[in-house]
């Protein structure tokens, strides 16, 4: 016969162990319970106190600690991995949603700014970069990837900003927009450039971009095709269910499958999302989709910016600050510059190109 102390035991820590898989998702609720109405009073961003509680919270702050003092455990979270697959999440919802507050139309009438300004602040960001690092002794090779990479800014940084301020209507707004939206396109290109200068055999570097772009191109045309064939008559089947949870389902299903297809060819996955959007931003079911995904979109944007904050260690910071804070101002300045150039070239007023330059 069993002990019931025994018993009694055994299942206390066996729920114990089990709530502890959930320690990461209970910290993340709690610090979003208290930095979202903090620092909307307060009337800073709320993306500054999750990267701050990432911060805190991560193994380069309280889990640095960790080991010595074992009380420490429950308030921090280790599992970066894990973390990070979910953040990801956030920013694919947040480019469906900017996709379906827009219209193929609206997109249209940005495409000058989308390849031209865009185009020149990759090429010319990366170009600079790239002969500043060759001039300092670093092998051609390593100095483009560095500045194709360096080249590119985050997304789910400067919408989120704009979002919450009101300002992606904005001159400012759109411009930013246009030229993160031609990053996530030269996405692809620059993966196969950096697997092509990454051969010790050499390659084709040419055919390599060709083969990415042709790649690329199919890609979305496959998601768009199917998308104009498919997602009306699936809502209209699904909206005459009348059930939110099949509706829920729809919605999460629509966004996941485009965003695996485009990284499937090479694309970024918000890339996927974003022409989802635009899709569904053509039916009459729009407004019910962005009810039903905005609430995902803060949460899973939440993660993210927590999971940024993970990944900063202060102590590297205080081993090289000169170096850190010198190259971090000398990228700003550089990426800044390009932009406010080419809003210049592109006929920007100069308000708008500087504060263009400034969210890039």
């Amino acid at each position: 016969m069993t002990d019931p102390v025994q018993a009694g035991t055994q299942i206390a820590a066996e729920a114990g162990a089990h709530a502890g898989g959930y320690r990461e998702a209970i910290l993340f609720l709690v610090t979003a319970g208290i930095v979202v109405p903090l620092f909307h009073r307060l009337r800073i961003s709320p993306v500054l106190g999750f990267i701050g509680a990432g911060a805190l919270l991560g193994p380069f702050g309280l889990g640095r600690f960790a080991d010595a003092h074992p009380w420490l455990a429950p308030f921090t979270i280790g599992n970066r991995a894990e973390i990070a697959h979910l953040a990801e999440f956030g920013v694919i919802f947040l480019m469906f949603m900017i996709g379906i507050e827009l219209s193929w139309e609206r997109l249209r009438v940005l495409r000058r700014l989308v390849f031209g300004l865009g185009a020149i602040q990759v090429a010319a960001s990366a170009t600079v970069i790239a002969v500043i690092l060759i001039v300092l002794d670093q092998p051609v090779a390593g100095a483009v990837l560095v500045g194709l990479a360096l080249a590119l800014s985050s997304t789910a940084v400067v919408l989120p900003v704009l979002a919450e301020q009101k300002r992606l209507g904005t001159p400012a707004g759109r411009t930013s927009f246009a030229i993160l939206l031609f990053q996530d396109l030269a996405v692809a290109p620059i993966l196969f450039a950096i697997a092509v200068l990454g051969r010790k055999d050499g390659g084709d570097l040419g055919a390599a971009l060709a083969l990415a772009l042709g790649q690329a191109a199919i890609a979305l045309a496959v998601i768009v095709v199917a998308g104009r064939v498919a997602l009306r008559p699936l809502f209209h089947l699904v909206a005459r269910t009348r059930s939110p949870e099949l509706f829920m389902a729809a919605c999460l299903l629509v966004i996941v499958a485009t965003a695996l297809v485009a990284a499937g060819s090479g694309l970024s996955m918000t890339l996927g999302a974003f022409v989802a959007g635009l899709l569904l931003a053509e039916t009459e079911y729009r407004r019910a989709i962005e009810a039903t995904i905005d609430p995902f979109k803060g949460l899973l944007l939440g993660v993210f910016f927590v999971s940024v904050g993970m990944n900063l260690d202060p102590a590297q910071l205080i081993s090289a600050p000169g170096a850190i804070l010198g190259l971090s101002v000398g990228l700003l300045v550089i990426k800044g510059a390009v932009v406010l150039v080419g809003a210049r070239i592109m006929k920007l007023s100069r308000p708008v190109a500087l504060e263009a330059a400034l969210l890039i």
